[in-house]
């Protein structure tokens, strides 16, 4: 509890302190490698033999809460001084209705909107003949 006090002093105290930053400081591309790992495909994998997508889902939230991290790191901090929480999902078009068990599944993300107390995340995955694009992810900070 301690340590979390010591890293409020990390936090800028108005905007103006804060460092410019670009999207693509905060880009991020994650492997899946369901193809290539067998091991890895069984913790994926429903009793039908098809790729569970609440797993996938869980990814893609992760992936938006440390592109979040990405784009707010202190170098300075061992830790980040943020918690950071999924507040909704605008969308997800997705082009394909299912997801191959055989192959690699690639995630990229970046911060595209930055508020005061929030930010937007765009994120997309994409495997061979599929493409899911997930829009306006928008992440809480504080």
């Amino acid at each position: 509890m301690e340590e979390r006090k010591l890293l409020h002093s990390f936090l800028a105290k108005s905007q103006d302190e804060l460092p410019p930053r670009r999207m693509k400081d905060s880009y991020i591309e994650v492997l899946l490698p369901l193809g290539s790992e067998p091991e890895l495909r069984e913790k994926y994998l429903t009793v039908q033999n098809t790729v569970r997508f609440g797993r996938i889902l869980e990814d893609l939230d992760s992936l938006g809460v440390l592109t979040c991290y990405m784009h707010n790191k202190i170098h300075s901090a061992k830790m980040s001084p943020l918690s950071i929480v999924t507040a909704l999902v605008d969308k997800i078009d997705m082009c394909k209705k299912s997801l191959s068990p055989e192959q690699d599944i690639k995630f990229s993300g970046h911060v595209s909107w930055v508020g005061k107390t929030s930010m937007e995340v765009k994120m997309q995955m994409f495997q061979v003949n599929m493409r899911l694009k997930i829009v306006h992810c928008l992440h809480k900070t504080s």
